[in-house]
């Protein structure tokens, strides 16, 4: 009997496959670092020139992405998580997680705790802070 592979199976994969990592990683380069040891952030001066609250979290959540690649442990961030990174006040992360979500440009988890940024937004970021002509 001849065995013949669904064409269906293309149309599926999972996250991590469906990432980018060359792109995903041209996208944090320029704003933020990983520290090998602790496994933290450290935040470069081009992270603090981002215009708006959103922006750096969607860098941020970029960062956790990759981090969460490479190291092979789960992605995403609660708001806690994101406010005890000191990167912007409690009450502005808890507003801009809320309108990145609201508008459909970050995720929740599996578990619905913690917020991450989907694949697909990946070239859509490098483009508007990578690619963009000032």
């Amino acid at each position: 009997m001849e065995n013949t592979k669904d064409p269906l199976a293309s149309l599926f994969t999972d996250d991590a496959k469906a990432t980018n990592r060359e792109q995903l990683a041209s996208l944090v380069v320029p704003f933020i670092k990983l520290v090998k040891d602790s496994k933290e952030f450290e935040f470069l001066p081009a992270f603090s020139k981002l215009k708006d609250n959103p922006s750096k979290i969607e860098i941020l959540l970029a960062a956790v992405k990759a981090r969460a690649l490479f190291l092979n442990e789960p992605d995403g961030l609660a708001p806690s998580e994101i406010i005890a990174t000191q990167i912007l006040p409690e009450g502005s992360v808890k507003s801009a997680v809320k309108g990145l979500f609201d508008g459909h440009k970050i995720k929740k988890d599996k578990d619905g705790k913690k917020y991450i940024l989907p694949p697909y937004r990946i070239p859509e970021l490098t483009e508007k802070f990578i690619n963009a002509k000032p």
